[in-house]
């Protein structure tokens, strides 16, 4: 019997949780994970407030850096000191917090940006520096021994402050010089020993094989530095890199809330998190239930509407409009299934519960359910009349139908009931 007995018992289901693959579960597929845990560097508050147009004031990177902490973000990446002094007013207010999340600044390899760092209360600096040598030579007019020096002298300089120290090579993937890369990191680990080195694909362009075979390649020759990751979703394989990366030893990942960052965004935050805790079985330590929270107070803050299709977060993802998904969704239920036709169950990530909506692509499963909801008794003939005029008006509008809209389709078709 395929039954909900039956499907308890397997290991990708959780009842009101989630209803995964089996074959996520194959030991070809799930060794990599085994047993992992992830740690999250969340950059809403520094790379997210890169996006275009987007700005915190000092008040709002309080409340974010709130609920990040509140949901156990581990590591909260609050600022970039030199843009302006109300940034730098933002991240001392957040440092005075005494959050449980670690706190880091985000720097150049520049002393002045790194006392600036020390200067907001914070102890942990992302130093970064450009790594593609194109960039370096014909854009800041820097051969490889200058580009060594100065992120030597850089992670030098902040370890001497006293602070955490991770390098953040920016623009890694485009470059075409292996010896090159291999050069200024092993220089890097062997002058100045920093506390992590983050592995960069800034415009989105190493495909997600790439990815491993860079983490394989780095771990190789930093065999004892941890490795993190930082992406963005240029051509759409953010999340991808993200699951290779930690398939391939990646012990951090740097995310974004809503995908906020530069051009397409970030790795998203929320996505991120649910695809490696239900995917992949890796512990992420965060409270998944408050994501839709945070997401809303991010979206409100930055001004930057979330699709309503959006996955993890999207304020429309639980609504069923088609007859098909309706009526197995009401069969299902009936069955005892409480995964029906989603991934997860919307309480898992803090999303409102599933509703029936009635709109163009809405069938005569939708209808009975709102005329069952209603108290209405109409005919199958008055039913599929029903039907098709909210078919029609669903397609006329290019909307959903109000509960108003259907009671007065039905006062049309079958009369006045409550008088009856």
């Amino acid at each position: 019997m395929y039954d909900i007995e039956r499907l308890n018992r397997q290991p990708n289901y959780r009842a009101g949780k989630w209803w995964m693959s089996p074959f996520n579960y194959e030991q070809v597929v799930a060794h990599p994970f085994a047993g992992r845990s992830v740690q999250f560097h969340d950059v809403t508050l520094r790379d997210g407030e890169q996006t275009v147009g987007v700005a915190y004031s000092p008040e709002e990177r309080v409340e974010i850096a709130l609920a990040l902490d509140e949901i156990r973000i581990p590591r909260l990446e609050v600022g970039l000191p030199p843009v302006s002094e109300e940034v730098r007013d933002g991240m001392r207010r957040v440092a005075a917090l005494g959050l449980n999340a670690g706190l880091y600044g985000f720097a150049r390899t520049l002393a002045s940006d790194v006392d600036m760092v020390v200067d907001c209360g914070l102890s942990r600096v992302v130093l970064q520096h450009i790594m593609n040598p194109y960039a370096c030579e014909s854009g800041y007019g820097l051969d490889r021994e200058k580009v060594k020096e100065r992120v030597v002298r850089g992670v030098l300089y902040a370890k001497e402050r006293g602070l955490e120290t991770i390098f953040l090579g920016w623009d890694l993937t485009r470059g075409d010089d292996w010896d090159f890369i291999e050069d200024i990191y092993t220089a890097l680990r062997a002058h100045a020993d920093p506390d992590g080195i983050a592995v960069v694909d800034t415009f989105g362009v190493a495909n997600p094989r790439a990815v491993g075979f860079l983490f394989r390649k780095l771990s190789s020759i930093l065999p004892d530095i941890p490795l993190e990751f930082h992406t963005h979703n240029d051509m759409c394989m953010a999340n991808a890199g993200v699951i290779e990366a930690v398939a391939a030893g990646c012990s951090v990942v740097h995310t974004a809330f809503n995908g906020l960052g530069d051009r397409t965004g970030n790795a998203a935050t929320e996505e991120i998190a649910v695809i490696l805790e239900l995917a992949h079985g890796v512990s992420t330590g965060i409270d998944l239930s408050g994501l839709m929270h945070v997401s809303l107070l991010v979206e409100n803050i930055s001004r930057r509407v979330v699709p309503p299709n959006k996955p993890i977060v999207g304020r429309g993802l639980f609504d069923l409009e088609t007859g098909i998904d309706a009526d197995l969704h009401r069969k299902f239920s009936e069955a005892s299934f409480d995964i029906t036709m989603q991934a997860f169950h919307p309480s898992l990530v803090g999303q409102d519960p599933i509703r029936l909506v009635l709109g163009k692509n809405s069938g005569s499963a939708t209808v009975e359910y709102f005329l069952d909801c209603y108290g209405i008794q109409a005919s199958s003939e008055q039913v599929k009349e029903i039907t098709d005029q909210v078919k029609w008006h669903g397609r006329v509008q290019h909307s959903l139908l109000t509960d108003a809209q259907f009671i007065a389709i039905c006062r049309k078709v079958v009369g006045d009931w409550e008088s009856r």
